[in-house]
């Protein structure tokens, strides 16, 4: 079941200075509970917005179980709108807005230069260097395993950042910032255009390597998560950060204990 958790960031900032962090820190408290996962809240909500952390095997906005549907039903509100979106069995930091004209506000906060997207990841396989850029140009659909770019007709810029944190000669722990694009599935795309996939990718991995990876490391679902976002909000610097799930406890072959801006 999952806990929902408000946190008054007004509050926050009327006596803070410089970035605000929010981010969940201990066990989860009681509160309003949804069908699908154990490990989401409200990260942060103010009047015209809120960002949550999102459980993997939950949609964004798609259905009746959805994330913003569950919150929508929790706290009797008519309608939410997701500034951005992330896969079903992607987990992590996302953002909402509470109205349509909020919505457009908010897209273009995301969009702008000095907003940060960042992601963990593990990969089946290790990149020959511990940091780059792949900048691949992709589609905006959701492709696959033979053709993760896509039509080349549709193809579009987008540049994602990688560093790897940690490795064990197969498997390594990553760090992505989408730099420019947020296209659909570009971290993965990315990833298996470089010749490796986000551990549990059934899209743009190897069925058989997935395979062999849940029976290795018991571990069954899509390693990304989505684990930071810094904006500018309403004259105000955020940073949100959503903890890994504890599920990925199995493939931790160590991470950065604080938020590198």
């Amino acid at each position: 079941m999952m806990a929902v958790l408000a946190m008054s960031c007004a509050a926050v900032a009327a006596l803070t200075r410089g970035p605000l962090l929010f981010t969940r820190r201990g066990a989860s408290r009681p509160g309003v509970t949804m069908a699908h996962a154990s490990d989401a809240l409200i990260l942060c909500e103010e009047s015209a917005w809120l960002v949550a952390a999102k459980p993997a095997g939950v949609t964004v906005h798609e259905g009746k179980q959805s994330l913003t549907a569950q919150l929508e039903a929790a706290a009797g509100r008519t309608k939410l709108f997701p500034v951005h979106r992330i896969d079903r069995e992607t987990s992590g930091v996302v953002l909402i807005a509470k109205s349509a004209a909020s919505a457009a506000e908010l897209q273009r906060a995301l969009q702008a230069d000095e907003t940060v997207k960042r992601y963990r990841g593990v990969l089946a396989g290790v990149p020959k260097a511990r940091r780059g850029r792949w900048a691949a140009s992709v589609s905006n659909r959701g492709e696959g395993r033979r053709n993760p770019r896509g039509a080349s007709a549709e193809r579009v810029d987008a540049l994602t950042e990688y560093e790897v944190a940690a490795d064990n000669g197969y498997l390594s722990c990553c760090e992505f910032t989408l730099k420019r694009g947020g296209r659909t599935h570009q971290i993965r795309k990315h990833a298996a255009i470089a010749g490796m996939a986000v551990v549990g990718d059934a899209r743009y991995g190897d069925a058989r390597r997935n395979e062999q990876l849940r029976a290795r490391y018991g571990y069954a679902g899509m390693a990304l998560h989505s684990w930071l976002l810094q904006i500018h909000l309403d004259g105000v610097e955020y940073t949100f950060q959503a903890p890994l799930p504890p599920s990925w406890e199995p493939l931790d072959l160590g991470w950065p204990a604080e938020a590198g801006i």
